[in-house]
């Protein structure tokens, strides 16, 4: 299923983000919609079994961990876009390349950080907190 169909971006906002980043991205995207997926499988057939309540908190816990995961991986570029942004602002001249360094960073990390809440969302609707 594409990410699109559970409202992830697949792509940074308008294409300008560089190739490295655009992947990055659609390999998020892509693997939280697998995620996503296999997470209202389950909870489809938990439900149809009428599955008793801790086997659903599992399931949660198990997309939470997933999403977790997700969210670890972000913390380093993150860190960059800080050590960046100071740099940008200690330079007087502010080096364009910093600078759209720094651009890049926010984009992908908006885009990234987007596609984590759709999931989060996606997923509460899957987990109700009464199965």
């Amino acid at each position: 299923m594409k990410p699109e169909a559970f409202g992830l971006q697949a792509a940074g906002a308008g294409g300008d983000l560089p190739e490295e980043w655009q992947a990055l991205i659609a390999s998020q995207a892509s693997t939280l919609a697998a995620l996503v997926l296999r997470m209202q499988t389950a909870a489809a057939t938990m439900r149809q079994r009428q599955a008793p309540a801790a086997q659903w908190q599992a399931l949660a816990a198990e997309a939470e961990r997933g999403l977790t995961a997700q969210a670890q991986g972000q913390v380093r570029l993150e860190r960059e876009l800080v050590e960046l942004r100071v740099l940008v602002m200690d330079f007087s001249t502010r080096p364009s390349a910093l600078t759209a360094r720094v651009r890049i960073l926010e984009s992908a990390i908006a885009v990234l950080h987007a596609n984590l809440a759709v999931a989060r969302q996606y997923l509460a609707t899957v987990f109700p907190q009464e199965p």
